[in-house]
């Protein structure tokens, strides 16, 4: 998919702005004084964290010498696009900046990877599910709204065109009765559907595995087309601001690239052929339970 979210659009052309200035062997404080900038608008500029006006554009990549008109025409256009409001803008009072910042890796993904040791993941919930979740990690006044962006990413991603999704679930996940055992048989059935998806590889990881790297973190990993982007890594811990870190600098705990690393680790642990084993399972144990009056009738079992 290609990269049409604005805030995607700054960090390509951020990115492209780096290497700009670096082939023509120039350092920030080298470009800072040439333009009369300080110092600090060109590091925010290349850090993403700042957008650039087209007329500072033009007059930065002539320092540079570029002069190619593709080329110019292509930063010109990435610029523009950049300062463009997202399809999500109207979710941002109810969501943290990370997390809005990981919506736009996610739209514009070639490949989404997915561990998540407690819950289902958002894009693989019911309606029902995600209520029940969202009632109680969510000011009452935004479930609507937060349940309406769950469904809306849904949507978007699960298209001919989406990415493929890798999704890796512990077995606490599905056996954690949320919303009450008809809820919860109805969500492990939507599970067993979504894993027949042509995009969508599941896999549970039973208890019979033991423990493994980052066993209680969950997290997603966003890979791109485009051979030059970088891995991008979301994280949320208990406790913790949600972070979203960028390459693939082996030398850091947080590095995008030892959480794939440990994602490819974990894939080995849990067979893809004996997912359906786990989720019948876990369907099982639900059976045994008496549902409260007030759940309905689990369709296929009053067939």
């Amino acid at each position: 998919m290609p990269l049409t979210d604005p805030a995607l659009q700054r960090r390509k052309l951020r990115d492209q702005l780096r290497r700009l200035r670096e082939s023509a062997g120039f350092t920030q404080r080298d470009v800072a004084n040439e333009m009369e900038w300080s110092l600090s608008k060109l590091i925010r500029i290349e850090s993403g964290r700042n957008g650039i006006s087209i007329t500072d554009l033009r007059a930065l990549i002539a320092h540079y010498q570029v002069t190619d008109p593709d080329q110019v025409n292509r930063l010109i256009a990435m610029a523009r696009a950049a300062r463009e409001r997202p399809w999500w803008d109207r979710y941002r009072d109810i969501a943290d900046p990370a997390f809005l910042l990981s919506l736009g890796y996610e739209g514009a993904s070639s490949i989404i990877r997915t561990f998540e040791p407690i819950l289902v993941p958002g894009l693989l919930q019911t309606e029902e599910y995600a209520h029940e979740v969202l009632r109680l990690t969510s000011p009452p006044e935004q479930v609507d709204m937060r349940a309406e962006l769950r469904f809306e990413r849904q949507d978007r991603l699960l298209r001919p065109d989406g990415p493929q999704m890798h999704f890796i679930l512990d077995e606490n996940s599905v056996s954690r009765v949320v919303g009450g055992p008809a809820v919860m048989r109805r969500q492990i059935r939507r599970l067993k559907e979504l894993a027949d998806h042509p995009q969508i590889s599941l896999r549970v990881l039973p208890f019979g595995a033991g423990l493994y790297r980052n066993f209680r973190t969950s997290y997603v990993l966003f890979e791109f087309e485009d051979p030059e982007e970088d891995i991008v890594l979301y994280i949320e811990r208990s406790n913790e601001e949600a972070i979203v870190r960028e390459g693939v600098d082996w030398a850091e705990d947080d590095a995008p690239a030892r959480f794939l690393e440990t994602f490819f680790d974990i894939e080995q642990l849990a067979r893809r052929d004996a997912t359906p084993a786990v989720l019948d399972s876990a369907r099982a144990r639900l059976l045994q339970i008496s549902p409260a009056e007030s759940d309905p009738p689990d369709v296929e079992e009053a067939g």
